[in-house]
């Protein structure tokens, strides 16, 4: 029996229930702080008892270079890890792709081995998956998507014991103020660029440490390498934004805008490129008013739809990174007056909210095309590593971490230090052999 004193799997325990406090208290007061942790918790035990219960006698496992855990079974669907996924094999390497189940599937499955160390119960389940995880697959490097997942100080406990490595590969720029952004219990955490790292150091709470490392974007390849278009294209492709948003007010206004200069520029043509995971349904319903707009098929990538347009319109998007790494001009039009998260009044212009601003921007970006693009190239650097080459440069430093070395980087601790601070021997886990 492992000595308590030094049951490094029950701290991580004691850490996460600070973390998860102070997260609560940062947006609720203390009963509605202590009434969401009773939930929590009531829920986190539920499956840890029946997990005890689940578990799996053995793991016929396999072994892999590259696990590559994405958030959930649809997020597969979507392939915004393909061309990563084609690049790791190209050169050779193995890559399983899978994704978080839901307690329940975990459960029925029995993916779940009794943690090397006593864990609380209430978080048995997570350990017990994350333990499964590792031993099943077996993984020299384990690829991580989700942001905020409670299952990642476990899954790094459980990887660094059998000398793998936890890395997280940022989907976004980390300039957003989800509270998922406050994990930072990884091995490397892999960042597109500089506001990535900026924002991240200024966030009040962050659990566990990290090594930031300057990737790039890995959904970023030489396809997004193209000349300004040409202005008399007359061509604005409009960035959607998510689902969630396009049900809130200010953006609808937003769209209404947007449909309203379309109507009465009929010598332009809109394009719409829909986030995702969007049904796109007042862009469709536009298109059939206006025949000069028209929504982009599901398939059209962003690369082809930015080599079509001469001027970008975004809103609330990541997108906009990869518009202005396309050298195309880009207008922030949003009538909301949500916070600028990507500090685009700073490089691209003043945000526009009203017919006649979006009216006198467009015509002045026709009248000084290059101007605007020299903006958006600034604009792009400061997000965005490695430009183009974010894709190569990814597969380049995950060779890297293969062969055992350590990529440049920079140490992302634990604020406050008290929440999954440096492990004992200050070390970022185990080098590969």
């Amino acid at each position: 029996m492992h000595s308590v004193s030094i049951n490094p799997w029950a701290a991580k325990c004691r850490a996460l229930d600070r973390y998860r406090w102070r997260l609560l208290r940062q947006h609720h007061g203390l009963p509605g702080s202590c009434l969401r942790v009773l939930r929590a918790a009531l829920v986190d035990f539920a499956f840890g008892v029946r997990a005890r219960w689940r578990l799996a006698s053995a793991s016929d496992g396999q072994s892999c270079d590259f696990l590559l855990l994405q958030a959930a079974p649809k997020v597969i669907r979507l392939q915004r890890k393909k061309m990563l996924i084609e690049g790791v094999r190209a050169r050779g390497f193995s890559l399983v792709e899978t994704a978080l189940p839901e307690p329940g599937e975990i459960l029925r499955q029995r993916q779940l081995r009794k943690p090397p160390y006593p864990v609380p119960i209430r978080y048995f389940g997570m350990a017990a998956y994350a333990e499964w995880l590792a031993e099943h697959y077996r993984p020299r490097i384990l690829l991580n998507d989700r942001n905020g997942s409670l299952y990642v100080p476990f899954l790094r406990l459980a990887l660094n014991a059998r000398g793998a490595l936890l890395v997280h590969l940022a989907h976004a720029t980390t300039v957003e103020g989800s509270r998922r952004l406050g994990m930072n219990d990884y091995d490397y955490y892999f960042l597109f660029g500089q506001s990535s790292i900026e924002a991240l150091r200024q966030r009040p709470l962050r659990f566990g440490h990290s090594h930031a490392v300057l990737s790039g974007s890995h959904m970023v390849d030489l396809a997004y390498d193209m000349p300004p278009a040409e202005p008399a294209a007359r061509t604005l492709l409009v960035l959607g934004v998510g689902p969630d948003k396009e049900k809130e007010r200010g953006y609808l206004a937003t769209y209404a805008l947007l449909k309203e200069w379309a109507s009465g520029h009929p010598d332009y043509r809109v394009l719409i490129k829909a986030h995702p995971r969007s049904q796109a349904t007042f862009w469709q319903q536009a298109a059939a008013e206006l025949p000069n707009l028209q929504v982009l098929p599901s398939g059209c990538s962003l690369a082809e739809a930015l080599r079509q347009a001469s001027v970008v319109v975004n809103i609330m998007s990541n997108a906009v990174i990869e518009a202005a790494l396309a050298h195309r001009p880009v207008i922030y039009v949003n009538v909301a007056g949500t916070q600028d998260i990507f500090e685009q009044e700073r490089f691209l212009g003043a945000r526009v909210s009203d017919l006649h601003a979006l009216s006198e921007r467009v015509a002045a970006i026709a009248g000084n095309y290059s101007a605007y693009v020299e903006r958006s190239v600034a604009f792009a650097e400061h997000h965005l590593s490695h430009g183009c080459k974010g894709l190569s440069n990814t597969l380049d430093l995950l060779q890297q971490l293969l062969a055992g070395m350590r990529p440049e980087s920079i140490l992302l601790p634990a604020s406050p230090p008290d929440l999954g601070g440096p492990y004992r021997d200050g070390a970022v886990g185990p080098l590969l052999s």
